[in-house]
């Protein structure tokens, strides 16, 4: 989500009376950590203000791709847009690699992204980092689930008997919470609403909610503009709604 420094590198008073702009730092992929002009300043995609005009150096570096530096030009008045693309460092694939446990229930076949995949001799399942969906065939039934998988972790997904029963239930996220405290950036969901911080991506069950990973039955959803989510979660930021 956005990120907004004012008055950055501690020249409050200086900058205040110069003319000043703003700068807008996006990366493919995003969460790259963002320099300027030596300072760090936080990861992208962020919006950077109160930048004195004229040249400044932009330092963009994450784990597993290619350092770079930039020159923009500031004008008062004005946002200037820095938006790059990553290059892949060379020799990083084998760091790129995560893995997937099951616990809870017994696996009978997997499939990872559509593709069928077996378990390692330890009982994981190996992948790319990144986002992937799941398809266990369990004593119980089908169970598809929406997990990240982190390099050179494992992340644990675990099933519940209950996961087979019943439907995702879902609802409108403006029933119960004003569209003011709603923002939607790429596929990023952010809310603040009654004292809690939720953060979501599209595709993905897993949520922080007040600081805490919870994965609920179902994903942020966008049918038209309008933005669906779990009744679970809405229930337990705005339950005066479900009364």
């Amino acid at each position: 989500m956005f990120r907004r420094l004012s008055a950055i590198l501690g020249l409050t008073g200086l900058l205040a009376a110069a003319p000043t702009g703003a700068l807008y730092v996006t990366t493919l992929p995003s969460g790259a950590d963002v320099w300027i002009d030596g300072t760090y300043t936080g990861h992208s995609p962020l919006v950077l203000d109160a930048l004195a005009a004229g040249r400044h150096t932009v330092s963009l570096t994450k784990t597993g791709w290619v350092p770079q530096n930039l020159d923009v030009s500031i004008v008062a008045g004005s946002t200037a847009l820095s938006s790059v693309e990553m290059q892949r460092a060379a020799g990083r694939l084998r760091t790129e690699l995560g893995s997937i446990a099951i616990r809870g229930m017994t696996v009978k076949s997997m499939q990872i992204d559509g593709l069928p995949l077996a378990p390692d001799k330890d009982g994981f399942y190996g992948v790319r980092a990144g986002l992937h969906e799941i398809v266990a065939m369990t004593t119980a039934g089908k169970v598809t689930r929406t997990v990240t998988v982190y390099p050179e972790m494992r992340t644990d997904v675990v099933l519940r008997d209950d996961d087979t029963q019943a439907p995702a239930v879902v609802a409108p996220a403006t029933d119960y919470i004003p569209a003011t405290a709603i923002r939607i950036d790429a596929d990023r969901i952010a809310i603040k609403f009654g004292g809690h911080d939720v953060q979501g991506h599209l595709g993905s069950t897993s949520y922080r909610v007040d600081g805490k990973a919870i994965d609920f039955d179902s994903a942020p959803t966008l049918i038209g503009t309008k933005l669906y989510l779990p009744l679970a979660l809405l229930t337990r930021i705005a339950p005066d709604k479900s009364q």
